[in-house]
């Protein structure tokens, strides 16, 4: 499960050109970037979203569509990428801890 350009355009009715499609496809990379580098700093982005990809794809699709609409998140990232991170960070404690077992992850 991976987060496209296709489909969180789709999800927020933004009309598909490919300059559009570019802008958002660039939000959805950096974002997974901000992701892994806000919770871990042992997993690459590939690991992390395979082995937590709810969560994960969650996080991209909330960063990305904050700096869609507001590059310079003026107000900071919302409530929901927060409390995301929050969830993401803790899993990724709890499987550390556990001895960081490779099973993807259960809601």
């Amino acid at each position: 499960m991976a987060v496209t350009a296709s489909e969180l355009m789709d999800e927020l009715h933004i009309d598909v050109d490919e300059v559009e499609t570019k802008t958002v496809q660039g939000l959805i990379d950096s974002a997974k970037e901000i992701v892994t580098h806000s919770v871990t700093d042992d997993l690459t982005t590939e690991q992390l979203e395979a082995k937590y990809p709810t969560l994960f794809d969650l996080a991209a699709k909330n960063l990305a569509t904050s700096m869609y609409y507001d590059r310079e998140l003026t107000n900071g990232t919302s409530k929901g990428f927060q409390m995301v991170i929050v969830h993401l960070s803790t899993k990724i404690a709890i499987d550390e801890k556990k001895g960081g077992n490779n099973e993807t992850q259960t809601l």
